[in-house]
């Protein structure tokens, strides 16, 4: 079995729901959500946040912006570490990772989204984004 070190020395900071709360109404997060096309289990999302599977970030990574402080989410922490990890390794400004992610987000009764089932991958510029350029 392979170990990389290198990988293993990468930390991580968990940010608490109610802080990331607070840091979205200060400044302009680029929020990531890895988690998977076919989850079905909650169609809740972080209002403006951006789904890459998790999947497909080795080959998506390059359309995320670098220009704005990145916090990665998933559903119950389980795949943001890997996905912020890697990006952090890519070189990104990672803030860090929801704690609890968007499970612990919607407990504490933070404001969240629906959105259909997803069966795509969408561009990772924001809408935000698209009008500026």
């Amino acid at each position: 079995m392979f170990i990389n070190h290198d990988w293993q020395k990468i930390k991580v900071k968990k940010i608490s729901p109610e802080d990331l709360a607070k840091r979205m109404n200060a400044e302009i997060l680029y929020i990531l959500d890895v988690r998977p096309l076919n989850f079905t289990r909650n169609t809740s999302f972080i209002k403006g946040s951006v789904l890459c599977p998790l999947v497909f970030l080795a080959t998506r990574y390059p359309e995320i912006p670098r220009d704005r402080p990145i916090v990665v989410t998933d559903w119950a922490m389980k795949q943001s570490p890997v996905a912020a990890k890697f990006l952090i390794a890519k070189g990104y400004a990672i803030l860090g990772v929801l704690k609890g992610g968007i499970e612990r987000w919607e407990s504490e009764k933070l404001p969240v989204e629906e959105r259909k089932p997803i069966t795509k991958i969408m561009p990772l510029a924001s809408r935000d984004e698209k009008a500026h350029h």
